[in-house]
């Protein structure tokens, strides 16, 4: 994965977190700002992580050497992200809509950043 669209994900995600924490905040209060920003958390530490994984796995297959964890790894990703989100859940400190709305926010931000990055290409 291209390290600059990356880059531009999360900076992107970021600028947009931050308006919809705030209104959040004004709206259903602390919980729901805590909600967003962890959802975004979440979401895009997610990302992030899958893309250094992709970006190793590449470099083991171009090698003609594949780990035997590396499938363990990427299941363990999943689990730790399915554990994050239980967690943040059952502590009652972030409102459920306020993480869904902030693990909402990266599909747009990953599709406008696709897409202008597709329209730069010559």
């Amino acid at each position: 994965m291209d390290r600059d669209l990356v880059g531009r994900v999360t900076g992107g995600g970021a600028l947009a977190l931050l308006p919809l924490a705030g209104a959040a905040a004004y709206v259903a209060g602390f919980p729901a700002f805590l909600g967003v920003l962890a959802g975004g958390v979440v979401a895009f530490g997610n990302f992030r992580w899958l893309s250094v994984g992709s970006h190793r796995a590449l470099s083991c297959f171009r090698s003609g050497r594949v780990h035997p964890l590396w499938l363990l790894g990427l299941g363990l990703r999943h689990l730790a992200l399915f554990v994050a989100l239980g967690v943040l859940l059952w502590s009652g400190y972030v409102h459920p809509l306020g993480l869904i709305v902030g693990l909402s926010v990266f599909p747009p931000v990953l599709i406008v950043q696709g897409l202008r990055r597709v329209a730069r290409t010559p």
